[in-house]
């Protein structure tokens, strides 16, 4: 039974516009891991750490593989017309050729927090957001999801 027919079915006056919980669609959990080559996160910590004291954003390419629940990310691609400031750093999503291998963005933040600001909740692009903070070693890199959640990582 459609949706509509079950909101406007007048015959269960007890159940009526509900949605039985058999019938309502939960989101699959997902549990990612990211595997960052040991050359990405070398390009990440030299990226930020010319960009000092602005921010650097930086596009991370690789590869999903989904059945694992892992994303392997083995390249870097600077935006083109990138802006950087010392709060803020992006790029027009609309100039990038099409590429599938995109799976996220790496970026900078001066300050002492690896933590995603709204802003760049905001401005999410793809499955991960890796965000390093000052003073930039591998120590102060961290991954999130496009709710702000902590993503396990690995450097291989």
């Amino acid at each position: 039974m459609s949706f509509f027919k079950r909101l406007l079915n007048q015959n269960d006056s007890k159940n009526q516009g509900q949605i039985s919980p058999k019938e309502e669609k939960k989101p699959p959990k997902v549990n990612r891991t990211i595997i960052l080559t040991r050359e990405t996160a070398d390009g990440i910590i030299t990226f930020a750490k010319s960009w000092h004291p602005n921010e650097g954003i930086l596009i991370l390419r690789g590869q999903h593989k989904h059945r694992k629940g892992e994303v392997h990310i083995d390249g870097l691609v600077v935006p083109p017309f990138a802006s950087h400031g010392p709060y803020y750093s992006g790029f027009p999503s609309y100039d990038l050729p099409f590429d599938l291998s995109y799976v996220g963005t790496a970026h900078s933040h001066p300050g002492g927090s690896n933590r995603p600001s709204l802003q760049d909740l905001n401005n999410f692009f793809g499955l991960v957001s890796i965000i390093i903070s000052f003073p930039y070693d591998e120590n102060c890199i961290g991954a999130f999801d496009r709710n702000g959640k902590s993503i396990p990582f690995a450097i291989v």
